[in-house]
C-alpha cells in the first residue's frame, strides 16, 4: 500500500514539475535519456576531442569564448582538418567574447577550409540596443546524436598551469544522448535566424526516437533568449518547489532583488540552502559585489561558501535530490535578460545524486562564511522563535525549521571541515574596495569629464542610428509585401 502511494506522489510530483517547467519556461521533457556529468577540463575537454574525431557529417558549436591559446589552437586545428575530410562545421561564437582572437584572424584559416563562422552580434549600425545581447552558451552536437553543453568555454585558462602550480577550474558539464540532442541543435539554429542565417541544406534535425530508448532518465534543455527570460522564471520555481535542499553553485553571483528574497523566504521555511561561489574569481569586481549579498542571506539562515581553488566557473543547481540543472546561465541580470544561454534539466534520482556527491565534495575545498557571534546568537533565537510558532500550526514546516536549526548551529561553531570565516572582514573589504573605485573614477571624471561624456553619446548616437536604420528596413519590407499583394 505504502508502495503504491509512493508511486502515485511521485507521478503528482513529475506532473507538478512538468506543469511548471512549460509554464516557466516552455521546455519539454524528454524522456529516455542518457546523460553523463563531465567535471572540469580534465574531463570535458577530452570527451569534446574525441566526439568531434568520430563525427561522420557535421559538428556544430555555439561558444562564448574561443580563445587563441594551445587548446583553442588545437581544436581549431582539429575543425579544419575534418571540414577537409568531408565534415561540415559550423561555428557560432560570440563576436564580444571572441574579440581579441577576431582582430588576430584567428578563425581565417577554419573560414579558408570551408567551415560556416557567424560571429553573434557583431557591432554595427544596425544592431540598436539588441547589442547588449551576448552568446553565452557553450554546446557542442555531433552528427544529431550527440551533444554537450557547460559552462566551459574552448580555452586552455580552464586547464589552469601545473609549471606555475595553477590548479584547473571547477566547471561542470554534461553529455547528452536521445532526442534532447534535438533541442540543443534547434536552439543552435534559433541563434541562426537571429543573425540572418541558417543550417546549410545537408544538415537538418533528426527525427525524433519515440519509444526508442537511448537511456533510462528524464532532461530537457531550456534556450534562453533575450526576449523570453526561460531561465530565470525556472530558477525561481526551482526555489518554489524545494521542500528539503537547495544546493547552488554559481561563479558570478549577482542575483536580482526577486530572487534574493525567494532564497531568503526558502531558507525561513526551513529549506537547507548552500551557495557555493569562487573565493577569487576571473572578473574580482563581481566577487566584491557578491559579497554585499552574504549578510542578509546568512541571517535568514542560507549558508554561503567560498571555494579555496583557483576558479570555479560552474553554474548548477540541486533541489531535494531529484532535480537539477547544469549548464551556462548565471545567477545575474545579465544572464537572465540580456544572454542567450543553454542549460540542462534533469530529472533523475541517480544523475542528481552524482551532483550532490560532487557540490559536498567541493565543500570540502571551500571555507564557509559564517555571522559573528551577536548576530549568530540572534538567528538562534529567530529560529527558535518561529519553531515554536510553527510547532501548533505546521508540524512538517516546524520539523524543516528544526533541522536547519541544527545545521547551523554546527556553521555558528565553526565546524565546518574547511574551517569558517566571519562575514565582517569579507563584507567591509568589498565595500571598501568597490568604495575607493568609485571614488577613483569620480575624480578620474572630475580631471577628465569627456571619459564619461563620449561614450555616452556614441552609445546614443549608434543606438539612434542602428534603430533608424531597422526601421527603415522594417517599412521596406512592408511596402515590398503590399506590392507582392497587390501584383
Amino acid at each position: 500500500m505504502n508502495m503504491e502511494k509512493n508511486q502515485e506522489m511521485l507521478s503528482l510530483n513529475h506532473q507538478i514539475l512538468a506543469q511548471l517547467r512549460l509554464r516557466s519556461s516552455n521546455t519539454p521533457i524528454r524522456h529516455n535519456q542518457s546523460i553523463t556529468i563531465l567535471n572540469n577540463s580534465s574531463e570535458n575537454f577530452p570527451e569534446w576531442y574525441a566526439a568531434i574525431e568520430s563525427a561522420q557529417h557535421y559538428v556544430l558549436i555555439e561558444m562564448y569564448i574561443f580563445a587563441d591559446n594551445d587548446f583553442g589552437k588545437q581544436m581549431r586545428d582539429l575543425l579544419i582538418r575534418k571540414q577537409q575530410q568531408g565534415v561540415q562545421i559550423v561555428l557560432v561564437y560570440d563576436w564580444f567574447g571572441c574579440i581579441v582572437p577576431v582582430l588576430k584572424r584567428f578563425f581565417k584559416p577554419l573560414q579558408k577550409a570551408g567551415a560556416m563562422l557567424v560571429a553573434y552580434n557583431p557591432i554595427g549600425f544596425a544592431s540598436g540596443v539588441g547589442l547588449l545581447s551576448r552568446n553565452h552558451r557553450k554546446s557542442f552536437v555531433i552528427d544529431g546524436h550527440t551533444a554537450f553543453v557547460s559552462g566551459l568555454c574552448i580555452s586552455s585558462a580552464w586547464q589552469g598551469n601545473a609549471h606555475k602550480n595553477v590548479a584547473e577550474w571547477r566547471d561542470i558539464g554534461v553529455k547528452i544522448q536521445g532526442d534532447a540532442v534535438r533541442d540543443v541543435m534547434a536552439a543552435f539554429a534559433d541563434t541562426l535566424s537571429s543573425q540572418n542565417q541558417k543550417l546549410p541544406e545537408s544538415i537538418v534535425l533528426p527525427a525524433f526516437s519515440g519509444d526508442e530508448v537511448s537511456g533510462s532518465l528524464r532532461a530537457g534543455v531550456v534556450a534562453t533568449t533575450p526576449s523570453d527570460n526561460n531561465m530565470m522564471r525556472l530558477d525561481l520555481n526551482a526555489i518554489a518547489l524545494a521542500n528539503q535542499r537547495l544546493w547552488i553553485t554559481d561563479a558570478y553571483f549577482m542575483p536580482t532583488r526577486l530572487y534574493t528574497q525567494a532564497l531568503i523566504n526558502a531558507a525561513h521555511a526551513g529549506v537547507d540552502v548552500r551557495i557555493l561561489v569562487p573565493k577569487t574569481s576571473d572578473i574580482r569586481w563581481i566577487a566584491r559585489v557578491s559579497r554585499t549579498r552574504y549578510r542578509e542571506l546568512l541571517q535568514a539562515g542560507v549558508r554561503v561558501f567560498e571555494w579555496n581553488g583557483t576558479m570555479i566557473h560552474a553554474k548548477a543547481a540541486i533541489a531535494d535530490g531529484v532535480w537539477a540543472r547544469v549548464g551556462s546561465t548565471n545567477l545575474n541580470f545579465s544572464s537572465w535578460h540580456f544572454n542567450r544561454e543553454l542549460d540542462v534539466i534533469i530529472e533523475d534520482q541517480n544523475t542528481v545524486a552524482q551532483l550532490c556527491h560532487h557540490f559536498l565534495k567541493d565543500l570540502d575545498n571551500a571555507t564557509e562564511i559564517v555571522l559573528n557571534d551577536i548576530e549568530a546568537a540572534a538567528v538562534r533565537e529567530s529560529r527558535q522563535a518561529r519553531f515554536r510558532q510553527l510547532k501548533a500550526m505546521n508540524r512538517q514546516q516546524a520539523k524543516a525549521v528544526a533541522r536547519q536549526m541544527l545545521e547551523l548551529s554546527q556553521a555558528f561553531k565553526g565546524n565546518w571541515h574547511s574551517g569558517s570565516n566571519i562575514v565582517d572582514s569579507r563584507e567591509a573589504n568589498a565595500y571598501l574596495s568597490l568604495g575607493l573605485t568609485l571614488l577613483g573614477f569620480a575624480v578620474l571624471l572630475a580631471f577628465a569629464p569627456y571619459l564619461l561624456v563620449v561614450p555616452i553619446i556614441v552609445l546614443l548616437g549608434v543606438g539612434g542610428i542602428s534603430t533608424l536604420i531597422y526601421a527603415l528596413r522594417q517599412k521596406r519590407k512592408i511596402k515590398s509585401k503590399q506590392k507582392d499583394k497587390s501584383s
